[in-house]
């Protein structure tokens, strides 16, 4: 689909046809990375080398940015709290933080090409710099000042190196076929726009995800772990499209983080069907995407009310 974007005639609708196409394709593709973070490499032997190689490296996403990072995202002791890089309060935060957390989208396809195209063989040759780029910009996060834990296992580390050094070539063989004019700058505006949009779709299903509103940096009980996280039904394609690879369920799956990502919408069912009215695991299902993005909408307004009514009493 990217290739025949790259033949359609431009501003075509073809063009936009192929784009879109190319851009959900790859949105799912990338999303196995959640996957394989889950599932032991022995249930699945060779997945994460292939995956790695035909979609991580070529768009600078390979597997040790989530494989150790996303594990204390479940961890009951750090959900939520300072120590998960892939928490905000945005539920308990006015809706301008939402938007702001949105629009940064289009700078990180730049900070991605940076951090393995610049920094990472600069970093080699400085071991502060190095001590710097793996703690701090090595984690798919949504925070910026939680401090990634450098792997012990001399494996892992391995690993991330050979990864890290095959993105950084190929980041090198990227400028020079750009620079050499052998890709065209309108390849380079595909690119850019398909990583960008890529950002935004997974920005959107972020936000509703959880609900994100423990703002006070403390562990949560499990109970309200849970509470705090959402699934969603709905329109089966939209929900693929925006949460593929199980993620719609994403409550479910903060209860069973190893269960496969295909049997996550049988178990949904089976659950609700069983379950008795009053189980607080219908608490956390949302009917749609347009009920969740409204419940975020309505909490962001409570939390913006709440802060007039603070900021009011101090000047009262």
């Amino acid at each position: 689909a990217f290739i025949l974007t790259e033949t359609a005639p431009a501003l075509s609708l073809a063009e936009f046809l192929y784009f879109t196409v190319s851009v959900f394709a790859f949105y799912r593709a990338a999303f196995f990375i959640h996957e394989l973070t889950h599932q032991e490499r022995s249930s699945l032997p060779g997945f994460s080398l292939a995956w790695n190689l035909l979609l991580g490296i070529p768009t600078l996403f390979p597997s040790f940015l989530y494989r150790g990072v996303h594990i204390d995202h479940h961890r009951r002791a750090t959900y939520g709290t300072d120590e998960d890089g892939e928490y905000l309060p945005f539920g308990a935060s006015p809706l301008w933080r939402s938007f702001l957390y949105l629009s940064q989208t289009v700078l990180l396809p730049f900070v991605v090409v940076f951090r393995f195209g610049v920094i990472a063989p600069l970093s080699l040759m400085h071991p502060r710099l190095r001590f710097y780029v793996m703690t701090h910009c090595s984690s798919l996060n949504i925070r910026l000042d939680t401090e990634r834990k450098i792997p012990k296992s001399a494996l892992e580390l391995r690993n991330w190196y050979i990864l890290e050094s095959l993105c950084a070539a190929w980041a090198l063989v990227l400028a020079l076929l750009f620079f050499d004019g052998v890709l065209s700058l309108g390849t380079l505006r595909h690119i850019y726009l398909l990583m960008t949009c890529l950002f935004f779709v997974n920005s959107v299903r972020t936000l509703v995800a959880h609900r994100y509103r423990n703002k006070s940096g403390k562990d949560l009980t499990f109970t309200d772990q849970f509470l705090d996280s959402v699934n969603v039904e709905g329109n089966v394609l939209l929900g693929g499209l925006l949460a593929p690879v199980g993620l719609r369920f994403h409550a479910l799956h903060h209860l069973f983080p190893s269960l496969p990502y295909h049997s996550l919408a049988t178990a949904h069912q089976r659950l609700k069907e069983q379950l008795p009215a009053d189980s607080i695991y219908h608490e956390a299902t949302e009917p749609s995407f347009w009920a969740a993005f409204a419940t975020h909408w309505r909490n962001t307004r409570q939390a913006a009310n709440e802060d007039e009514l603070v900021h009011g009493s101090y000047r009262i």
